[in-house]
């Protein structure tokens, strides 16, 4: 398999000569019969899967892909087992992905190993929480000169003033419900001009 381009960065590191040796040696098996026989599995290397990783989360993300790893090995196969230790770290270098390697032959089972399963790789992402954007924060005084600053004939919403303003929803309902009580404001009506789903806004107009 011949080499892409890759950051020399990543090319330096000590395993490089080791990883292509690996891969090299597995990819040359490829279409030729197993050795049958049972032998030992080896154990899941749970210290060394989960350095460095300190999310509760992503910890027992990377302890199952490593339980998962050691489950689909063939047992006794070291070029195989050595391809699922070095094939990651060798693709990355050269600029491979894991279809690359499924064209030559090599099966999901062992793509899985080396690489981990998409479910896998979902669960060890960090969640990601959305900021949640608050209405800039402005009291009921403010609302109050903003709104009695309109011209006459300026229709008004709670949208409308905390978009324009600021403001909590509940802040701008009580100011403009004093505004209206002191005949700044008309009453409250139905918006006349609504034609979305839903019930209509109340609207005011300022008098």
């Amino acid at each position: 398999m011949p080499r892409k381009n890759a950051a020399t960065s990543e090319v330096r590191i000590s395993a490089s000569e080791e990883a292509e040796a690996a891969v090299t040696k597995y990819l040359a098996t490829l279409g030729t019969p197993k050795p049958r026989g049972r032998r030992a599995r080896p154990k899941p290397d749970f210290d060394q899967a989960t350095k460095g990783i300190t999310d509760p989360l992503a910890r027992l993300a990377a302890i199952k892909a490593e339980r998962e790893r050691v489950a689909n090995l063939t047992v006794d196969d070291t070029d195989e087992a050595d391809f699922v230790k070095y094939a990651k770290v060798w693709a990355r270098i050269h600029d491979y992905n894991r279809d690359d390697f499924a064209v030559l032959g090599v099966t999901k089972r062992v793509l899985d190993a080396a690489f981990g399963t998409r479910s896998a790789r979902a669960a060890a992402a960090p969640a990601v929480t959305p900021k949640r954007t608050r209405a800039p924060r402005t009291d009921a005084r403010t609302l109050a000169d903003a709104i009695e600053a309109k011209p006459a004939g300026t229709w008004l919403s709670i949208a409308d003033v905390m978009q324009e303003i600021g403001g909590s929803s509940v802040t701008v309902r009580k100011v403009l419900d004093e505004l209206s009580a002191a005949g700044t404001l008309t009453r409250p009506i139905n918006d006349p001009y609504h034609t979305g789903r839903g019930r209509a806004p109340k609207v005011w107009q300022r008098n």
